[in-house]
């Protein structure tokens, strides 16, 4: 699975409503193990609370460029 796919999951399991939030380009290819290791953690779990989705939303916008 590729970053676009990785981050289009993550937003799609979170809900994300600000759809530019996660677009792929504006991570750089030096996160990706990063961003795999949200793809896990996030496609793993059953239920996420509102407040783990924003800790993981906020996390992820750390790595943004």
């Amino acid at each position: 699975m590729n970053k676009t796919e990785m981050l289009e999951a993550i937003e799609e399991r979170l809900n994300v409503v600000n759809k530019g939030l996660l677009r792929p380009e504006d991570f750089n290819d030096e996160y990706l193990e990063e961003i795999t290791e949200f793809y896990k953690m996030v496609t793993a779990r059953g239920d996420i609370t509102p407040r783990e989705q924003s800790a993981i939303i906020e996390e992820l916008s750390k790595l943004r460029k």
